[in-house]
C-alpha cells in the first residue's frame, strides 16, 4: 500500500474541496437483509477516474457541507469503479474494462451500470439513516462537494439488524459445460466437502459451474466493512460409487487496498489495523476463518446438509488452510485432507510492513500468532476428538519442511488421534500424488462426527520417516537439506487398514479389522475414537480380547482414552477386537 493511501486511511478531518471540482452523482440506497447498499456514479470514467478514492459517511441527519466536518467516515479508501463484480475488481486494468461484469445487489435485478461505486454497510442498530459519498484524489484532497440528491441522500433509509443473505446470481442447472453433471438436485442430508483453493493471486470470479452467489462481508470479516466475496455450491458423485455429495468452493483472495493487485490470506486472514478498530497497532486477524465459519453454516442450513458429514480438503495454500483452520474445528468437520500442508505456519499475510523482530499478536492483543498457527503444538495440547487427518507431502516440497510432517506424525501418534500420512520423494508439484493412497484407505464417506472409528498408531508396517532436514554449511551459508539416505523415499503411516461392524455401547466397544498391505503378521495400536456410548472414565479398567487369542486389560488415561497396544493382524484375515468395561 502506498504511503499516501495510508495517510488518507487514517485521516479523520474532512479537507476543503480542491480547486478543480468534480462531482459524485446519482446516489442510490438499497437496504436488505441487515445491510445497506450505497451506489453512486464515480467522478470520472476510465483512466481519468483511476486515481480517485471514496469515503462513505452515515448520519441520523441529512449530510451537508455544513455538518460533514463533524462526521467520521464509516468506510474509507473505496476504489474507483468499486461496483465491479468480485474477481474483476482487483486489478486496475480489469476494473476500468467495461467488458467485465459489474455486481448485482438485488434479486432479479440487472447488474450495476459501468463506473458505479458501491459501498456496503452492515447494520448494527435499527434506525433511519442518511448517507453521503465523498471523493478524494491520490494526495488525499477532497475533490467533490456534498450535493443533496447527487452525492448525499435526501431521505433516510430505514435500517434493521438482520442476518445477512448471499445473493444467488447463477443456477447450477444452467451454468457451464458441466451443468448436467454437477447440478444441485435438492436432495437432503447429503455430505458437504469444503474445498480450499491453492494460490489464486491472479484474481477471477471463481468456478463457472454450480449455484453461484455473491455476498458482502461483515466488519469482523475484513479490514473494512462490506468487502465483496463469492462462492459456488454444486452436487457431485462419490468416486466409484452411486453416492452423492455437495461441494462448496469459495475464494480467500481480496483486492489489495492500493487498488492494483491481490492479497492472499492463506485461508487465515492478515495483519492490519482495521478501519473499525479501536486500537492503533496492527494485529493478526483470522478474517478468512471467521468468514468461512459463517459461510459453511449458511450452506449447511440452506442446502439441508448432513451436519455430521462435513469435510475439508485443499492443495498447496489450500492445504495450509485445511491444516491451520479446519483441524481446529472438530465441532464442524468429520475428516480433513490437506494435500502438502504446512503444519507449522511461518507466513503471515499483511497489509502493513512488519518491523523485523516484531512480536505479532492476534486480534485479542495477547495471543502470539506463530504459536497459534503451530498445529503440531495444537494437536499435542488437544486430546479431544479432532477431525480425522489424512495428508500427504513430498520430501522436497520447498514450501513446507519434511521435519514438520514428521513432528505432526509424532504428535498425532502420542495423542492417539485418527490419522494417516503418505509421502514420496517429490517436490511441491509431484508431492500431491500420494493423496490417492490416503483416500484409498480413508475415504471421506467412512467418517461422520456421530460415528465411532478406530484410530491407529505405531503400525509395524509403517514406512521409515527418518529424522528430517539437517543443517549443512558450506562456510558461507547454512542450508536445510534432506538427504536421500535419511528415511524411505516414499511410504506411509497407518495405511492399508479396513474396518467394519463397529459396536459402540455403554459397556462394550468392538471392531472387525484387517490390513490389506500386510505381507506377514503385523501389530498396531488401536484407540476407539469419537465414541458415542463407550466412554470410560479416567482410571477405569477395561478388558480386551481379539480373535487371534490376545487379551489383557487397559486403564483409561486422564482424557478417558483407552489404547490397546500391539494388536495382532494376520495377512488376508480379519480380527475382531472387543473392549469391555469391568
Amino acid at each position: 500500500m502506498k504511503t499516501t493511501l495510508l495517510m488518507v486511511a487514517t485521516c479523520v478531518l474532512v479537507q476543503p474541496v480542491a480547486a478543480a471540482e468534480l462531482r459524485v452523482t446519482n446516489i442510490q440506497v438499497v437496504h436488505r437483509n441487515g445491510q445497506t447498499f450505497v451506489v453512486w456514479k464515480d467522478v470520472a470514467e476510465g483512466d481519468a477516474g483511476a486515481g480517485y478514492r471514496y469515503s462513505l459517511y452515515r448520519s441520523e441527519r441529512p449530510i451537508t457541507e455544513d455538518n460533514l466536518a463533524v462526521l467520521r467516515p464509516v468506510i474509507r479508501q473505496l476504489l474507483n469503479n468499486s461496483g465491479k463484480h468480485y474477481g474483476y475488481h482487483m486489478f486496475l486494468e480489469r476494473r476500468i474494462d467495461t467488458s467485465f461484469p459489474t455486481a448485482t445487489i438485488e434479486p432479479n435485478k440487472k447488474s450495476l451500470p459501468p463506473w458505479s461505486g458501491l459501498a456496503v454497510r452492515t447494520v448494527e442498530k435499527d434506525g433511519d439513516r442518511y448517507y453521503a459519498v465523498v471523493a478524494f484524489d491520490a494526495e488525499g484532497r477532497r475533490v467533490a462537494k456534498i450535493v443533496p440528491g447527487q452525492s448525499a441522500t435526501k431521505r433516510p433509509v430505514v435500517e434493521k439488524v438482520a442476518p445477512i443473505q448471499p445473493l444467488k446470481t447463477g443456477d447450477s442447472t444452467l451454468r457451464g459445460r458441466y451443468a448436467k453433471v454437477v447440478q444441485v438436485t435438492g436432495r437432503k442430508n447429503l455430505p458437504l466437502m469444503v474445498t480450499l483453493h491453492a494460490s489464486s493471486a491472479r484474481g477471477g470470479p471463481g468456478a463457472d459451474h454450480g449455484d453461484y452467489y455473491q455476498f458482502w462481508g461483515r466488519p469482523e470479516w475484513g479490514y473494512r466493512d462490506g468487502l465483496p466475496w463469492q462462492f459456488t455450491v454444486d452436487e457431485r458423485r462419490v468416486y466409484n460409487s452411486d453416492g452423492r455429495y455437495l461441494s462448496l468452493r469459495s475464494r480467500e483472495t481480496l483486492a489489495a487496498p492500493g487498488g492494483n493487485g491481490t492479497k492472499e490470506t492463506y485461508w487465515f486472514g492478515y495483519y492490519c489495523v482495521p478501519q473499525w478498530a479501536a486500537h492503533q497497532e496492527p494485529r493478526a486477524y483470522n478474517f478468512t476463518e471467521r468468514r468461512m465459519q459463517w459461510l459453511i453454516d449458511w450452506v449447511k442450513n440452506k442446502y439441508y446438509v448432513d451436519p455430521e458429514r462435513v469435510y475439508a480438503e485443499g492443495g498447496s495454500m489450500g492445504a495450509w488452510g485445511t491444516a491451520t483452520y479446519a483441524l481446529r474445528h472438530p465441532e464442524l468437520f468429520a475428516a480433513i485432507y490437506p494435500n502438502r500442508p504446512r503444519t507449522i505456519q511461518r507466513g503471515l499475510p499483511t497489509l502493513v510492513k512488519i518491523p523485523l523482530g516484531s512480536h505479532v499478536v492476534m486480534s485479542d492483543g495477547k495471543t502470539d500468532f506463530y504459536e497459534r498457527m503451530n498445529m503440531v503444538r495444537f494437536v499435542a495440547d488437544h486430546h479431544e476428538d479432532l477431525p480425522f487427518l489424512g495428508w500427504c507431502c513430498g520430501r522436497h516440497d520447498g514450501f513446507a519442511s519434511f521435519n514438520e510432517q514428521i513432528e505432526m506424525v509424532k504428535a498425532l501418534t502420542a495423542g492417539h488421534h485418527g490419522f494417516a500420512f503418505a509421502w514420496n520423494n517429490g517436490t511441491h508439484s509431484t508431492g500431491a500424488v500420494p493423496m490417492r493412497e490416503i483416500k484409498r484407505w480413508y475415504p471421506p464417506e467412512q467418517f461422520a462426527r456421530n460415528q465411532s472409528y478406530p484410530a491407529f498408531g505405531n503400525s509395524s508396517i509403517d514406512g521409515v520417516l527418518g529424522t528430517g532436514e539437517v543443517d549443512i554449511s558450506d562456510g558461507q551459508r547454512t542450508r536445510r537439506v534432506l538427504k536421500d539416505d535419511n528415511g524411505a523415499l516414499e511410504g506411509g503411516i497407518n495405511l492399508g487398514f479396513v474396518w467394519k461392524d463397529i459396536v459402540d455401547k455403554n459397556g462394550t466397544w468392538s471392531v472387525t479389522l484387517r490390513n490389506e498391505l500386510a505381507k506377514k503378521e503385523m501389530t498396531v495400536d488401536v484407540t476407539p475414537r469419537r465414541c458415542q456410548q463407550f466412554k470410560p472414565r479416567h482410571g477405569e479398567t477395561t478388558t480386551w480380547i481379539n480373535t487371534f487369542g490376545g487379551s489383557g486389560t487397559v486403564t483409561a488415561d486422564k482424557w478417558g482414552l483407552v489404547t490397546v497396544t500391539r494388536v495382532k493382524i494376520k495377512p488376508d484375515e480379519e480380527t475382531i477386537l472387543t473392549l469391555k468395561k469391568r
